[in-house]
């Protein structure tokens, strides 16, 4: 019988495998529409929705649950649990895209129901585990999860109303709460809460959060309130939001970079993660101070794209590029070695392209991410191959 410890393992990698399965069937989904519209033209809604509802929402669902179960040393939770919010996740977003693109508003409802369906069983999980769980040095971060979810959760709901045409005059103040919910809070406060356990287990170091990491939850709530606030108040409260959670941020990371530089500033996953929470703080900055001035926003412009594709999308392949190979198995030095080989290609894709956003070159930007696309899936197919040979073996 496996101890415990090794239960608890076998049990979050699997929860996370499931989830980024999942959650690869939607990049390639964002990547082919992606590509669609940068031929016959049209909205980038569909895209952006795809890579942040679906792979990034899936992925934070698969690792937030893993990183619970691993680092507060608890129990998993039920399989059905964890495998009915995967399938919320998948059947809602898939719902929501459907949906919109073909202007179907029962549909729309029927998909954000599934999707805060999804993220209710989330923070269930969440809460069982931090609950049986053995230590408690992962609370903080737990805390960081439940504001993420509980934002995503408004923002969905608000999302619904935007989709299905009952916004009424109220659409462009609610599709900027929205947007802010979802990027920021959902998307936002998980990386925060994450970075300073995982950033120091990419280079070997125990967990790095201390007062910072205090503070940083602190204006992480303050900065979701703000964003509620703005359904009913002027736009500046979600500049100000914004505003917090870049202060959330940089807080963090100064934090993360102040202790973890010298063993981290060589290691690919290490700087993909930094650089990617660095482009979210500018953006934050920028939108910020814009909402604050009152010049407005507006939705999907150059530098909320760069944002979710240079800052979100670094964190994501970053992350990805360490637990892929711990997920795979051994050997872990050689899949380790795929990932980060010739880590230049990645890093000048990925910030070449949102410079060139940032500039007012989207076609350009566009051919860059998707051959950092290419790249990034030529590597995961060459872990695949090879366990595929190493099982063939061992057979």
């Amino acid at each position: 019988m496996k101890p415990a410890s090794n239960q608890r393992v076998v049990a979050s990698h699997a929860i996370a495998r499931r989830a980024f399965r999942a959650a690869a069937f939607f990049a390639v989904a964002a990547a082919v529409w992606a590509a669609f519209v940068l031929w016959r033209g049209g909205s980038w809604w569909g895209p952006l929705h795809a890579f942040l509802a679906g792979t990034v929402l899936l992925a934070i669902s698969g690792a937030s649950q893993m990183f619970t179960i691993t680092w507060a040393a608890a129990s998993p939770p039920s399989a059905r649990l964890t495998t009915s919010q995967r399938w919320l996740v998948i059947v809602g977003v898939a719902s929501v895209l459907v949906g919109v693109t073909g202007s179907l508003p029962v549909v729309v409802w029927f998909g954000a129901g599934a999707i805060v369906g999804g993220l209710t069983a989330l923070t269930l999980s969440i809460v069982g585990a931090v609950k049986r769980s053995l230590l408690r040095r992962f609370d903080l971060s737990a805390r960081f999860y439940l504001t993420a979810f509980a934002c995503g959760g408004i923002g969905m709901i608000l999302g619904a109303l935007l989709g299905s045409g009952a916004a009424g005059e109220q659409f462009a103040r609610w599709r900027l709460v929205h947007s802010h919910l979802n990027l920021v809070g959902l998307v936002g406060f998980t990386i925060i809460g994450t970075i300073p356990t995982f950033m120091a287990t990419v280079v070997h170091h125990r967990s790095v959060s201390g007062r910072e990491a205090i503070a940083a939850w602190w204006l992480c709530l303050a900065s979701g309130l703000s964003f509620v606030a703005g359904l009913v108040g002027p736009g500046w409260l979600v500049g100000a939001g914004a505003i917090l959670a870049a202060a959330a941020a940089a807080t963090m990371l100064a934090g993360i970079i102040a202790r973890l530089w010298e063993k981290g500033h060589q290691d690919l996953q290490f700087l993909q993660v930094g650089i990617g929470v660095a482009w979210l703080i500018v953006w934050c900055v920028v939108d910020g101070l814009t909402l604050v001035s009152g010049s407005g926003s507006v939705p999907f412009n150059r530098w909320t794209t760069a944002a979710v594709l240079a800052g979100v999308g670094q964190v994501l392949a970053g992350s990805l590029a360490y637990l892929v190979p711990v997920l795979t198995g051994p050997p872990l030095s050689h899949k380790f070695e795929t990932m980060t080989r010739r880590g230049w290609i990645p890093l000048v894709a990925a910030n070449l392209g949102g410079a060139l956003l940032v500039a007012g070159l989207p076609t350009a930007a566009v051919i860059l991410f998707l051959f950092w696309f290419v790249d990034f899936g030529r590597r995961l197919s060459s872990l695949a191959l090879n366990r595929s040979v190493g099982r063939n073996r061992r057979e």
